[in-house]
């Protein structure tokens, strides 16, 4: 039988202090529909909701608003590939695959490795300094974090990078696809070294980035972002008996 409802978060899952689904205060219509979005696509990366069916009445209780919010949200999901219209009506969490992390680190390396060279070239040194400080903000304290708080920091290192490139573009093109990446991430959080391994190559990033070094920070980019997807590739295909 096909579970339509939130997966129950047993012990051995992803953990996070508060539940992606927690009861939501009242907001403004515009507001609103950003923060079920955003509430959904965190909830799908943290696996409370299981790449089933999705139940839009369940879920729109467990949020506590209606469902018009859901339904308005729906669509930029479909969009971002964490969901899929099913041919008799309503949406399904789509399964992650192999293929769709590969393919989305194809789009990062193009991407991430260019805007690192750029901002060793061309970025301020306050904005240098401020990728070394997410770095060194983060490293000592990371055995303490719980999934969500890894998710973000990772997100803190690589949105500071493409902001410091003065180029807004850089920031609106990965936005697309980081839905699959923190996805793909929440796969193997729960093997200890591997986050510890992926902040230390952070860590040579930043190092190329304040020596103003395009050279060494592009290929420590291209090391970082290549060593994570064949982690997460490998990491998928077992999980799918492929």
């Amino acid at each position: 039988m096909v579970n339509e409802g939130l997966a129950a978060r047993g012990s051995e899952g992803p953990s996070s202090e508060v539940p992606a689904l927690g009861q939501l205060p009242p907001r403004d219509s515009t507001a609103l529909v950003r923060t079920v979005r955003d509430r959904l696509r965190l909830a799908i990366a943290l696996e409370e909701i299981p790449a089933a069916k999705l139940n839009q009445v369940r879920v729109a209780k467990q949020l506590g608003v209606s469902r018009m919010p859901i339904r308005a949200a729906i669509p930029e999901l479909v969009a971002e590939g964490l969901l899929e219209p099913l041919a008799g009506g309503g949406v399904a969490v789509r399964e992650l695959t192999a293929t769709d992390v590969r393919q989305v680190y194809d789009v990062r390396l193009a991407l991430e490795t260019r805007a690192v060279r750029v901002v060793a070239e061309r970025g301020s040194a306050d904005q240098i300094r401020h990728v070394k400080n997410v770095v060194d903000r983060h490293l000592p304290v990371l055995a303490t974090y719980d999934t969500g708080e890894l998710l973000a920091a990772d997100r803190e290192f690589h949105m500071s990078i493409l902001a410091a490139t003065g180029n807004a573009h850089f920031q609106r093109a990965i936005v697309p696809v980081w839905s699959i990446v923190e996805r793909a991430m929440v796969s193997v959080m729960h093997i200890g070294h591997v986050f510890d391994c992926l902040w230390h190559e952070h860590a040579e990033v930043a190092r190329a980035l304040t020596d103003r070094d395009p050279d060494a920070a592009e290929a420590a980019m291209d090391k970082h972002l290549s060593c994570a997807a064949d982690k997460l590739v490998t990491s998928i295909a077992e999980s799918s008996g492929a």
